[in-house]
């Protein structure tokens, strides 16, 4: 609504300068700086004016309503978040136009006095609250595939009192795709991932304690991964910035780029609970930002669904989730309200602080019986 405005007024503006124009034009001649005189040319300048203005407003009117979706059908827009009493009453009656609901009208939901707590586990991304608590769906089969490390991802959701804790139990197939899983085993164990170690001032990139859930796309992913290396550091040196000598890890490259690249994706993306790295390994989710800062800030995701577009991107699975509870804690996470600037965007990053507090790594050797 807030942009349909500033449009309207935005055209009224140039409307009553042209006319303003013209007004000018009434008094003075452009070419001899006189003042004019003569009546019938005044009076003929007069109604060009006023069919003007009518022509320009009614043409910017008609090009503003083509912003807006048809209104007979305005009940029937997808509603993508809770929306105030107003805006909701006039979707469930189709009146959004003649009510002046402009907000309603083009499906446009900012929020309103009837959005649930975001804190809340049973708080959907609709912006209302579930009947009943979401149920994970069935682990992932394991089929022929051997587990040979285990990590355990502990995030802390929300902060104060409404704080709550929700654990995945991630299983890596390392003998698949042994780079892959190497590069998360370290950005996921103590010691941290750590690309280059001639830097001046650097430190390892470690999702525990310094990663959070950065992205959701509701019922489909999660994405996890460290937002930017500076801010880590200073948080792990506890100061409010990081010294100006700091250099952050760079992304993998040479024999350890290789072999990402030349490995394979153990499996399809055909489930829920599927661990995915981007095609050319954990560093290379996106190339938006060329900073090495933000490198691992997608680090990896979990699916939430079969996802055969990931498939089309190249991204590589690399192990599974384990057990029904971790398979319920993604199915909560998954429906988990999220920040949208536009009506039509599909996911963001939550409406609430989801950090990663700790990040264990078993393997599977050291689980094993000791003769």
């Amino acid at each position: 609504m807030m942009i349909i405005c500033l449009l309207l007024a935005s055209s009224i503006t140039h409307v009553l300068a042209f006319s303003s124009n013209l007004n000018q034009a009434q008094s003075y001649s452009p070419h001899l700086g006189a003042r004019l005189v003569t009546g019938r040319l005044s009076t003929k300048l007069n109604n060009d004016t006023d069919e003007t203005r009518r022509s320009i407003l009614s043409q910017t009117l008609l090009s503003t309503s083509l912003l807006i979706p048809s209104f007979a059908n305005a009940a029937s827009v997808p509603v993508q978040r809770a929306v105030g009493s107003g805006e909701k009453r006039c979707r469930e009656e189709g009146n959004c136009l003649e009510t002046f609901e402009l907000d309603g009208a083009v499906g446009w939901n900012w929020g309103g006095t009837e959005r649930c707590d975001a804190s809340d586990p049973n708080c959907g991304p609709d912006g209302r609250v579930r009947e009943e608590p979401l149920v994970g769906k069935p682990v992932p089969d394991l089929g022929s595939f051997e587990i040979t490390h285990v990590i355990d991802l502990t995030l802390n959701i929300g902060s104060g009192s409404n704080a709550y804790i929700e654990t995945l139990k991630m299983g890596l197939y390392g003998n698949n795709c042994p780079g892959l899983v190497k590069e998360m085993v370290d950005m996921c164990g103590k010691g941290g991932l750590v690309t280059s170690k001639n830097l001046l001032l650097g430190a390892p990139v470690r999702i525990g304690g310094y990663g959070a859930l950065t992205y959701i796309k509701p019922d489909e992913r999660l994405e996890f991964g460290v937002a930017s290396q500076k801010v880590a550091y200073a948080k792990s040196i506890r100061k409010a910035k990081a010294p100006d000598e700091f250099v952050p890890q760079p992304r993998p490259s040479g024999e350890r780029l290789e072999l990402a690249r030349s490995e394979s994706s153990a499996r399809q993306h055909d489930a829920a609970g599927l661990i995915s790295v981007p095609k050319e390994g954990i560093g290379y989710g996106t190339f938006l930002s060329g900073s090495d800062d933000e490198a691992y800030s997608n680090a990896f995701q979990i699916t939430a669904a079969a996802a055969p577009d990931m498939d089309k991107a190249g991204r590589k699975v690399i192990g599974q989730l384990l057990d029904a509870k971790s398979m319920d804690a993604l199915a909560r996470l998954a429906g988990c309200p999220t920040r949208k600037l536009l009506p039509t965007q599909t996911g963001g990053s939550p409406l609430f602080k989801m950090a990663v507090d700790e990040s264990a790594v078993i393997a599977k050797s050291d689980l094993a019986p000791k003769e």
